[in-house]
């Protein structure tokens, strides 16, 4: 069967999105099925090129710079007409949000279409742009739902919470995201040792792109009322500046850290380290959360908030593998990193018990496979594609 991704970045780009797709195509093709991928250049103004990337066929189109979080890529539109022509997949598997993807509704192609729903494009209350564009793209987003044969969601929390789906739930699917425990790196006792040397005795980690969502201000301010505990946030983005400022305002620059972008190995390192992971994200655009399945493998709890209608408090079972606590609310988040920190024992079983969800639940064999039954249930003869 062969399958072709479009994607908004592909690997060596990390994002949650990108983990994903990298693993399940990954997982595809070792799985015996033709699965190539679609992309934008993350790499600024460099024209479009193909290469090979762990025997996955990658195109990569140019892209002009982000327009609200999306990639401005005019020629995308001509460049997946001819990798549909060139491809002849059996099956289209669109990642969203991504702008790009509306261009399938130009192409002429008989391939059935699937959408991997990782998030709605929310209405923020904190970055007022995306209401302002939300509704252009939602237009074009009801066409490509009406086009899709099948739509996978990652978590029947996330499909309930969807007002723009409630109308396609007869073809919609729950799936949820998974990666590849294999490209996790495990460092042996004296480099743990080494990292809790260097960033504190009790360290809570988090992770991520420092964007409007992710609610790290929560989290620098419930520091000043855990002094027993050292923090860092792995990741860059637009707001990691005033993040650092935020830190150094308030006195905490001795044992809160921001690194900035790390590669697999150092972030693996610190989740081994770690004694409890924390995703103080503030709005739904934190649909699932895949830095989370990261740590469970590690056997790490969680500390995540109770974002209405997202996944992560599916991802995290409050009270077995985890805390869930108020969103947006710094001296709840430091009531949960205390009552982890003054009570080993139940970090160490929720650490286990998260475990146990990730091999599961959330291992990408699991889920590759239940992807390709989809898959099975949609092939259609082509006509060709133009």
């Amino acid at each position: 069967m062969k399958i072709l991704h479009v994607g908004k970045f592909f690997y060596p780009y990390h994002g949650g999105m990108e983990n994903f797709l990298t693993d399940l195509v990954l997982q595809q093709t070792a799985s015996g099925l033709n699965a190539s991928v679609i992309a934008h250049n993350h790499h600024g103004l460099e024209l479009t090129g193909h290469e090979t990337v762990k025997d996955v066929s990658v195109t990569r189109t140019l892209s002009l710079g982000q327009l609200v979080y999306a990639p401005l890529a005019p020629t995308f539109g001509y460049h997946l007409a001819k990798a549909i022509s060139g491809v002849q997949p059996e099956i289209i598997h669109l990642h969203l949000p991504n702008l790009s993807a509306f261009w399938i509704l130009l192409i002429n192609t008989r391939a059935p279409v699937v959408m991997q729903w990782q998030s709605d494009v929310v209405p923020s209350k904190v970055d007022k742009r995306l209401s302002l564009f939300y509704p252009a793209y939602r237009i074009l987003e009801r066409k490509l739902l009406e086009r899709a044969q099948a739509v996978i969601v990652s978590s029947e929390n996330y499909l309930h919470g969807s007002e723009c789906l409630q109308a396609f739930r007869g073809k919609t699917a729950v799936i949820p995201l998974g990666l590849n425990p294999d490209r996790i790196y495990c460092p042996d006792t004296e480099e743990i040792r080494r990292v809790k040397r260097k960033f504190g005795h009790f360290l809570i980690l988090s992770a991520g792109r420092f964007t409007y969502y992710k609610g790290f201000q929560y989290l620098i301010r419930a520091a000043a009322d855990v002094p027993e505990a050292s923090f860092v946030i792995v990741g860059d983005g637009p707001l990691r500046n005033t993040m650092i400022d935020k830190i150094v305002q308030a006195g905490l620059d001795n044992r809160f850290f921001l690194p900035g972008s790390l590669s697999d190995k150092e972030l693996h390192s610190l989740m081994a380290a770690c004694d409890l992971f924390c995703l103080p994200s503030i709005e739904r655009t934190e649909s699932f959360g895949i830095v989370l399945l990261e740590a469970m493998t590690f056997g790490k709890p969680l500390i995540t908030t109770d974002i209405e209608g997202s996944g992560v408090n599916w991802v995290n079972v409050a009270g077995e593998t985890g805390l869930v606590v108020r969103s947006a609310d710094a001296a709840a988040l430091a009531e949960g990193i205390k009552a982890l920190l003054n009570n080993p024992a139940v970090r160490l079983e929720m650490g286990h018990r998260a475990r146990q969800r990730f091999n599961g639940l959330f291992r990408i064999q699991t889920v590759s496979e239940k992807i390709m039954s989809l898959y099975s249930t949609l092939q259609t003869p082509l006509s060709g594609a133009a």
